[in-house]
């Protein structure tokens, strides 16, 4: 099971309604990955300064929520293959 969320610049996380989340160069999301344990942090190229630094808040947030999960912050452009494989489609 996956959750993904955008965060706003209130440091919420809006959870989305839909099956497929496409990335977008202008915002900060962060996915739960539960089977393998993961939060994924990615920061879009575009995306305000200040998302980025409460996008990083927002994470440390959860890591007391989920106390057994890694943290991996990705930068746009930077994607792991296993990220990749997570969203079904290659980036650009």
């Amino acid at each position: 099971m996956v959750e993904a969320f955008e965060i706003d610049s209130e440091a919420k996380l809006i959870e989305s309604k839909y099956d497929v989340v496409e990335v977008d160069t202008n915002k900060v999301l962060v996915f739960v990955v539960h089977e393998n344990k993961t939060v994924y942090l990615w920061r879009g190229k575009n995306a305000e300064i200040v998302t980025k630094l409460i996008g990083t808040r927002v994470a440390a947030r959860l890591s007391h929520t989920y106390p057994d999960y890694r943290i991996r912050p990705i930068s746009e452009g930077n994607e792991p293959a296993a990220f990749k494989h997570l969203l079904g489609k290659k980036l650009k």
